[in-house]
């Protein structure tokens, strides 16, 4: 076994450094000056990405709710299941979901969630409204047991 691991090692080390070529990794300084001198130039007026109003980054927080909504958490049904798989026991896809941040340490005080019984029900169920696309009545759930 040690041959065999050994023998993996060697392949990966030798096959990587193959890759690393001298020459692959010169900078051409004209290319680069040729990008900067043909880039088009931005303005503050020119990021209207809110219904015509800028960001605000500059101007203090006079639009700071604005900003709140560019930054909404979209879920992915998919990625809480992946998350309530791996690391169920810790409650990360509650946190990911939207509940409350002490969400996690009730998870961890309880043994992962009374035994991990809990979180494997929150993988099943979340795995099923991963197939109907919709895990909508999970997301901004304060409750520990989140399907009941």
């Amino acid at each position: 076994m040690k041959k065999v691991f050994f023998v993996l090692v060697a392949m990966v080390t030798f096959g990587f450094s193959a890759m690393a070529e001298k020459d692959s990794y010169l900078i051409d300084d004209n290319a680069i000056e040729n990008a900067f001198n043909s880039a088009k130039e931005v303005s503050l007026q020119d990021l209207n990405l809110l219904n015509g109003k800028t960001l605000g980054l500059f101007s203090g927080i006079d639009e700071a709710d604005d900003i709140d909504q560019v930054s909404e958490h979209i879920v992915n049904p998919w990625a809480a299941f992946a998350l309530s798989a791996i690391v169920g026991g810790f409650g990360v896809h509650r946190h990911y979901l939207g509940t409350d941040k002490p969400m996690w340490a009730i998870y961890c005080c309880t043994a992962g969630g009374i035994f991990v019984v809990v979180p494997f029900v929150d993988c099943v169920v979340l795995l099923v409204g991963a197939i109907e696309n919709n895990i909508s009545e999970y997301e901004n759930n304060n409750r520990f047991i989140m399907w009941l």
